[in-house]
């Protein structure tokens, strides 16, 4: 597929790619998932605490907001609103939590990297992962959160 421009190689990537690179952050980012947790004073902060694990499962869009460009270089402001799966090792700790997650991310623009030649829609996800490098998370945060305690 030929892109003509930077605004259209974010739609192409968006769902793709950028979504994946967004969803394998969630998955590591227990800290931050901890902290926005924390802001709700309806859940008992020592679960809280014994939270290890977090997956983004009910995801299913991803917009961008607005870019710009600087030299060979897009920064992307997104918003992907989301359900998490976080627990802990036992899984005698459950919340789904659901957020908008918000953020920008950095991408080569579409004349200094061949996008065309990659088909993210036809990719499993540890396919899609290894182009990474090209994709660059600035900044995530967890907003509007709200979250069920599955062992309640």
């Amino acid at each position: 597929m030929k892109i003509n421009s930077n605004e259209e190689l974010l739609e192409v990537i968006g769902e793709g790619f950028l979504w994946n690179i967004v969803s394998e952050y969630i998955a590591h980012d227990i800290e931050h998932i901890k902290e926005a947790l924390r802001q709700l004073g309806y859940i008992d902060q020592a679960d809280v605490d014994k939270l290890t694990f977090a997956e983004d499962r009910d995801s299913d869009e991803f917009n961008i907001i607005s870019f710009s460009e600087n030299g060979h270089t897009l920064t992307a402001e997104y918003e992907m609103p989301t359900g998490i799966l976080t627990c802990n090792e036992d899984k005698s700790v459950c919340f789904h939590m659901t957020a908008c997650c918000t953020g920008t991310i950095e991408v080569p623009d579409y004349s200094s990297y061949d996008w065309g030649a990659l088909d993210f829609e036809n990719m499993n996800r540890p396919q899609i992962l290894s182009y990474s490098h090209l994709a660059k998370l600035k900044s995530l945060s967890y907003e509007y959160v709200e979250a069920d305690d599955l062992n309640a």
